[in-house]
Protein backbone atom coordinates (compact mmCIF):
# COMPACT_ATOMS: atom_id res chain seq x y z
CA UNK A 1 0.00 0.00 0.00
CA UNK A 2 2.92 1.96 0.93
CA UNK A 3 4.38 1.52 -2.50
CA UNK A 4 1.47 2.40 -4.64
CA UNK A 5 1.00 5.70 -2.46
CA UNK A 6 4.46 6.56 -3.30
CA UNK A 7 3.89 5.84 -6.63
CA UNK A 8 0.82 8.14 -7.10
CA UNK A 9 2.86 11.06 -5.24
CA UNK A 10 5.89 10.41 -7.83
CA UNK A 11 3.43 10.89 -10.97
CA UNK A 12 1.59 13.54 -9.63
CA UNK A 13 4.68 15.46 -9.11
CA UNK A 14 5.56 14.47 -12.58
CA UNK A 15 2.29 15.79 -13.98
CA UNK A 16 2.80 18.51 -12.43
CA UNK A 17 6.76 19.01 -13.79
CA UNK A 18 5.01 18.54 -17.28
CA UNK A 19 2.52 21.16 -16.44
CA UNK A 20 5.62 23.56 -16.03
CA UNK A 21 7.12 22.76 -19.04
CA UNK A 22 4.49 23.71 -20.92
CA UNK A 23 4.12 20.44 -22.81
CA UNK A 24 1.97 18.64 -20.62
CA UNK A 25 -0.56 21.51 -21.00
CA UNK A 26 -0.46 20.82 -24.81
CA UNK A 27 -1.03 16.89 -24.44
CA UNK A 28 -4.16 17.82 -22.52
CA UNK A 29 -5.48 20.34 -24.24
CA UNK A 30 -5.12 17.69 -27.58
CA UNK A 31 -6.45 15.35 -25.31
CA UNK A 32 -9.52 17.36 -24.46
CA UNK A 33 -10.43 18.19 -27.80
CA UNK A 34 -10.08 14.45 -29.09
CA UNK A 35 -13.27 13.83 -26.23
CA UNK A 36 -14.86 17.14 -26.97
CA UNK A 37 -14.92 16.10 -30.72
CA UNK A 38 -15.63 12.57 -30.14
CA UNK A 39 -12.65 10.83 -31.36
CA UNK A 40 -12.55 7.76 -31.03
CA UNK A 41 -10.67 6.94 -27.61
CA UNK A 42 -8.10 4.59 -28.62
CA UNK A 43 -6.50 7.41 -29.69
CA UNK A 44 -5.87 8.63 -26.29
CA UNK A 45 -3.37 5.82 -25.70
CA UNK A 46 -1.66 7.08 -28.96
CA UNK A 47 -1.39 10.34 -28.18
CA UNK A 48 0.10 9.54 -24.47
CA UNK A 49 3.01 7.79 -26.04
CA UNK A 50 4.06 10.02 -28.61
CA UNK A 51 3.80 12.84 -26.24
CA UNK A 52 5.75 10.15 -24.16
CA UNK A 53 8.56 9.66 -25.99
CA UNK A 54 8.52 13.42 -27.88
CA UNK A 55 9.01 14.81 -24.28
CA UNK A 56 11.70 12.41 -23.45
CA UNK A 57 13.49 12.61 -26.80
CA UNK A 58 13.14 16.06 -27.54
CA UNK A 59 12.40 18.30 -24.68
CA UNK A 60 15.13 19.26 -21.83
CA UNK A 61 13.48 19.70 -18.73
CA UNK A 62 16.72 19.96 -17.02
CA UNK A 63 15.29 23.80 -16.07
CA UNK A 64 12.00 22.83 -14.47
CA UNK A 65 12.93 19.59 -12.72
CA UNK A 66 15.59 21.11 -10.01
CA UNK A 67 12.51 21.31 -8.02
CA UNK A 68 11.92 17.88 -7.51
CA UNK A 69 14.65 15.32 -7.46
CA UNK A 70 13.04 12.10 -7.56
CA UNK A 71 10.32 13.30 -10.02
CA UNK A 72 13.20 14.22 -12.21
CA UNK A 73 15.23 10.95 -12.21
CA UNK A 74 11.73 8.84 -12.67
CA UNK A 75 11.22 11.68 -15.76
CA UNK A 76 14.88 10.37 -17.06
CA UNK A 77 12.98 7.01 -17.99
CA UNK A 78 11.02 7.05 -21.44
CA UNK A 79 8.19 4.45 -19.73
CA UNK A 80 7.83 6.30 -16.82
CA UNK A 81 6.79 9.40 -18.75
CA UNK A 82 4.77 7.27 -20.90
CA UNK A 83 2.73 6.25 -17.90
CA UNK A 84 2.38 10.18 -17.20
CA UNK A 85 1.41 11.51 -20.12
CA UNK A 86 -1.54 8.38 -20.52
CA UNK A 87 -2.52 10.00 -17.27
CA UNK A 88 -2.38 13.28 -18.58
CA UNK A 89 -4.56 12.27 -22.10
CA UNK A 90 -7.03 10.31 -19.72
CA UNK A 91 -8.08 13.31 -17.86
CA UNK A 92 -8.07 15.67 -20.59
CA UNK A 93 -10.20 13.17 -22.51
CA UNK A 94 -12.58 12.96 -19.89
CA UNK A 95 -12.48 16.91 -19.66
CA UNK A 96 -12.98 16.82 -23.10
CA UNK A 97 -15.95 14.87 -23.34
CA UNK A 98 -17.74 16.44 -19.62
CA UNK A 99 -17.63 19.70 -21.40
CA UNK A 100 -19.43 18.56 -24.66
CA UNK A 101 -21.88 16.85 -22.77
CA UNK A 102 -23.13 20.05 -20.60
CA UNK A 103 -22.31 22.55 -23.49
CA UNK A 104 -24.60 20.62 -25.20
CA UNK A 105 -27.17 19.86 -22.37
CA UNK A 106 -27.00 24.05 -21.77
CA UNK A 107 -27.77 24.69 -25.42
CA UNK A 108 -30.82 22.32 -25.19
CA UNK A 109 -32.02 24.28 -21.89
CA UNK A 110 -31.70 27.16 -23.21
CA UNK A 111 -33.61 26.41 -26.84
CA UNK A 112 -36.47 24.81 -24.08
CA UNK A 113 -37.00 28.22 -22.29
CA UNK A 114 -37.34 30.05 -25.34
Amino acid sequence: MLKLIRFIGLVSQSIMIQFAHVFGFVAFAAAAAIGYFRLPSWSVPILAVVCGVVSDKLLDQDSVTGLLEKAHSANQRGGFLIVVYFVICAVGYIVGAYGRHYQRKRVTAAAAKE
